[in-house]
């Protein structure tokens, strides 16, 4: 089933930028995100034979990505080749300038995100092409995150905004039989973040 929404997403913005944004900005150096390109991997027999399972392995993955996320960041950016495992490789472009970011300025993250509200946004199984399309909006949560220099200070400003909406959007691995995070955009339609 499809599920069609009127409001689209408006920006690429990429999970590494969210936590480091007040840290980068501050230093001057905020990296800048290539663009990058969704291009789903057909696949002959669909993986998912009904919206719960396709939202299910959604979270999953989701899950796993920001699991690995966070841990290259505590890791100040050091080997952000791990997230590969969860991510397509445009998406693993578009975050790695952040990593780098992180890296050379000598900034790393403690404590984790999360994530709410998690549903479906649109779900085939096949399209004209053949290629399944998934999405979901996602409520990202960094208030457990902070952003410490060398000296192992806190760069977060006070003001961050700590929860952001926005769409997730996933890749079939066919041979694996399981989806990867292809892209995550903001939201610009109501925020659905709940209160916290």
């Amino acid at each position: 089933m499809t599920y069609l929404v009127r409001m689209r997403p408006k920006s690429r913005l990429a999970t590494v930028a969210l936590v480091l944004a007040a840290a980068l900005s501050a230093a001057g150096c905020a990296p800048e995100a290539p663009a990058a390109e969704r291009t789903p991997t057909p696949s002959a027999t669909p993986l998912f034979a009904s919206d719960e399972e396709a939202l299910a392995a959604a979270e999953e993955a989701y899950a796993a990505y920001q699991h690995v996320s966070d841990a290259i960041l505590v890791d100040g950016g050091a080997e952000p080749e791990r997230l590969l495992e969860v991510a397509t490789e445009a998406q693993y472009e578009y975050e790695k300038a952040g990593f780098d970011a992180a890296k050379a300025n000598g900034l790393r993250s403690t404590g984790g995100s999360t994530f709410d509200t998690f549903s479906l946004m649109e779900f085939q199984p096949r399209d004209e092409d053949g290629e399944m399309k998934l999405s979901a909006f996602v409520c990202d949560d960094f208030r457990n995150v902070d952003v410490l220099d060398a000296n192992g200070e806190s760069v977060v400003a006070s003001d961050r905004p700590d929860r952001f909406p926005r769409v997730a959007y996933f890749e079939a691995r066919a041979v694996e039989l399981r989806i990867v995070v292809s892209a995550i955009d903001e939201w610009e339609g109501d925020n659905f973040c709940r209160s916290a």
